[in-house]
């Protein structure tokens, strides 16, 4: 059901400033390994240990296993399970640049994060969630400086587009009669901008230490209501759909820090912790007409992720790497919505690189993420009625690809 939450998305995570894209599997590497072209947008002051030119580009396939589970005994809506999700692609692009000694410039376009689920127009929980998707696709303009053999200092400006659609069916049942249900379109775009600053510390040419930080980035989205076959009165109808709605959405800030080192036989291994103030993700306020609408907060926690990972030589060209991933729950039971039905994740990895004769390489990685049962309780309502379950079978395979030019 979910298009990626990974933190994972969420998944993963991970959200928005958080990448949905590893330099290894199980997102290990994301701040001092500084590989390729990718630390761009994960550490721009990781270009310092890029030579040249270089560029990667990285589709991953993100396929979901999971499905979710109304509980019949308690939901009160006629219309059982919602459909599967279908596979999703997700792709990114990333450039470094050499000027002199001492400078890099780079850029990066890529999809940080994205929520949503495509659950169908019949299914019990239809008058909560029909369709909802948030994408966001940020484009990145970064630099950075080689102070002296130790330290490199980097800084990027994130600029943002987010595209949103929420769809729900509206009940038309009402005093006693039954009649097909109506539509609610909601749909949503913005641009806002924000800034990355870093540090890259090497205490030896094996030992170095990333630190990052990602501002919050603030979105005002323009919106556009429309209503298809509600048995409502016209005029209330065409005042909603005449609205001129402005949504206050925020992405909020995160900071990093991760350790490289390679050993003697050129084995090495990276840890990453990321932190981000997640409590103040999504909407803040709606600007209408008549006023404005003061969304209440609170519904997320703040929440960290864990990972680690090692890779060795397995020959002359080829190299092995596995990893593990850990997401400390972001939303409590209570606050958890079908369209934002996040848990506490696990995830492994595991993938080669592969160096070609050209002096490119190509990486390929399987991730699988434990993304939990995640259960939702609506409550009763006496317009969509109470839809109760969790989710089912909670795995979710990346198939990473990367190809990156040297």
């Amino acid at each position: 059901m979910k298009l990626n939450s990974v933190p994972v998305f969420f998944f993963a995570t991970c959200i928005a400033s958080a990448p949905v894209y590893a330099t290894g599997p199980a997102f290990t590497g994301l701040f001092a390994r500084a590989y390729s072209a990718e630390t761009v947008f994960s550490n721009p002051a990781g270009m310092s240990m890029l030579e040249g030119t270089q560029m990667s580009g990285n589709p991953i396939l993100v396929v979901d296993f999971s499905s979710f589970e109304v509980n019949e005994n308690v939901t009160t809506v006629e219309g059982g399970n919602p459909r599967d999700s279908d596979p999703t692609l997700i792709p990114s692009f990333f450039y470094s640049r050499q000027y002199q000694q001492d400078w890099h410039f780079g850029a990066s376009l890529n999809v940080p994060t994205g929520f949503g689920a495509t659950n169908g127009p019949n299914w019990a929980g239809r008058y909560y969630s029909d369709r909802f998707s948030l994408v966001y696709i940020a484009f990145s303009p970064a630099v950075s400086y080689r102070v002296n053999d130790n330290l490199s200092l980097g800084a990027a400006s994130r600029i943002m587009y987010s595209d949103s659609e929420i769809r729900t069916q509206v009940s038309n049942s009402l005093n006693g009669e039954t009649h097909d249900d109506g539509k609610l379109t909601a749909e949503a775009d913005g641009v806002g901008a924000g800034f990355s600053i870093s540090a890259l510390y090497s205490f030896s040419p094996d030992t170095r230490v990333g630190l990052v930080y990602n501002s919050e980035i603030n979105i005002d989205m323009d919106t556009e209501v429309d209503l298809a076959n509600v048995r409502r009165p016209q005029a209330v109808i065409d005042r909603i759909q005449s609205q001129t709605i402005e949504v206050a959405d925020n992405v909020p800030m995160n900071a990093g820090i991760g350790l490289y080192h390679r050993l003697q036989n050129d084995w090495d291994f990276t840890v990453d912790v990321m932190w981000m103030e997640f409590s103040d993700f999504g909407v803040t306020d709606v600007y209408m007409e008549e006023g404005t609408l003061n969304v209440p907060q609170g519904m997320f926690n703040d929440f960290y992720m864990v990972t680690s990972g090692t890779s060795w030589p397995i020959n002359a060209k080829m190299r092995g790497a596995v990893g593990i991933m850990w997401v400390e729950q972001p939303v409590d039971n209570a606050n958890r919505t079908f369209g934002m039905d996040l848990d506490e994740m696990w995830g492994v990895g595991g993938g080669i690189t592969y160096k070609l004769a050209s002096g490119n390489d190509v990486q390929f990685s399987i991730d699988l993420i434990d993304t939990g049962s995640a259960p939702i309780d609506t409550g009763d309502s006496p317009l969509k009625g109470r839809v109760a379950g969790k989710t089912k079978d909670p795995y979710t395979m990346l198939l990473d690809f990367n190809y990156n030019w040297r």
